[in-house]
């Protein structure tokens, strides 16, 4: 099992500040609580459109920046 990606620690630490467990969360996802877990623990590795989507639910956007070279 890898370390979770920094997206999915910082979309955990947002959860949390809203008071929304896995559970909760999973519902409204449409999503296992146990698969938010995988993911947030670094089990598995979401798509961008799942995290998108999460992100989305917890009134958050998700952005890509480019590299400064």
């Amino acid at each position: 099992m890898g370390k979770p990606h920094p997206i999915m620690v910082g979309l955990k630490h947002r959860r949390r500040e809203l008071n929304l467990s896995q559970e909760a969360l999973g519902q409204i996802l449409h999503i296992t609580g146990v698969g938010l877990s995988r993911r947030e623990i670094g089990g598995t590795v979401p798509s961008l459109t799942e995290v998108d989507r999460q992100a989305r639910a917890l009134g958050l956007r998700l952005a890509l920046v480019p590299l400064e070279k």
